[in-house]
């Protein structure tokens, strides 16, 4: 099954390779060069070297049923090439960090915050 970028500008040389070398941060694989993500057909990986902007936020998921409750979460988003954006949904802020520290490994120049 191929890997497929969710950037066609920006694509690794060896994705499998490189996903072969990720760690898994909740449900998504994260390595020195992309964060990769289930998506159907198959699974889409975005470099960080077409990364523009990332932040983490707070954020809630409604439940469905009688109560109305709702889930908090931690929304990673992510600006890439061509003004696009992304959101990377976790259940804990520290998996949003490291995923943040990963990019701030590879892209020092990145900015971690949300636009003004």
């Amino acid at each position: 099954m191929a890997i497929k970028s969710l950037c066609p500008e920006a694509v690794l040389p060896d994705p499998a390779a490189d996903r072969k070398e990720s760690a898994r941060v909740e449900q998504y694989r994260v390595s020195g060069a992309a964060i990769y993500f289930k998506s159907f057909p198959g699974e889409k990986y975005l470099p960080f070297y077409a990364v523009e902007r990332a932040w983490a936020q707070k954020s809630k998921v409604s439940l469905t049923g009688c109560c109305g409750s709702e889930l908090p979460v931690v929304i990673l988003r992510v600006k890439y090439s061509g003004g696009f954006y992304r959101n990377f949904t976790f259940e804990r802020k520290e998996s949003a960090e490291r995923v943040l520290a990963a990019l701030r490994e590879a892209r020092p120049e990145v900015p971690q915050e949300p636009e003004d």
